[in-house]
């Protein structure tokens, strides 16, 4: 039976997730663990679906200013 798609997607530790996002491994953990961002617990491990980097990311964009010359 081949894998749907949600079960493909790619996980990053959340040590990892973090250190892109340019937070602490604590904030990710708190983020994670109150909803704000979609986690999976792997036996002891944390992970974060790769997804949520860009949906953070969009979330958190500032627009640019009109002839911010």
């Amino acid at each position: 039976m081949p894998v749907t798609e949600p079960l493909q997607q790619r996980l990053l530790p959340v040590k990892e997730w973090a250190r892109i996002m340019g937070i602490s491994v604590w904030t990710a953990r708190q983020w994670a663990y109150s909803g704000k961002i979609a986690s999976h617990k792997l036996g002891v491990k944390l992970a974060i679906p790769y997804s949520e980097l860009d949906r953070v990311m969009s979330v958190t964009a500032r627009p640019a200013l009109a002839g911010g010359d």
